[in-house]
């Protein structure tokens, strides 16, 4: 049951993440020039390679496909 519960895991992340795409985060940058101080946010977002999802999500399925055709059989 343990091995279902986690090929579902990796199906369910590798398919959010090439649903998303990408992970948008909001980085501060500060400034310090003498008595001055100055700060930013800067949106930035780390990219998700759609190959790696795919291969996650595929995973994912193969482990519960396996499970649960390796039950079916014993």
């Amino acid at each position: 049951m343990g091995r279902i519960v986690f090929g579902i895991i990796l199906a369910v992340v590798g398919g959010v993440a090439l649903w998303l795409g990408e992970i948008p985060y909001t980085e501060r940058e500060t400034i310090e020039l003498g008595p001055i101080q100055a700060s930013a946010d800067v949106d930035r977002a780390l990219e998700i390679p759609p190959i790696a999802a795919g291969l996650v999500l595929a995973l994912g399925v193969g482990i519960v496909a396996y499970d649960v055709a390796r039950r079916g059989t014993s």
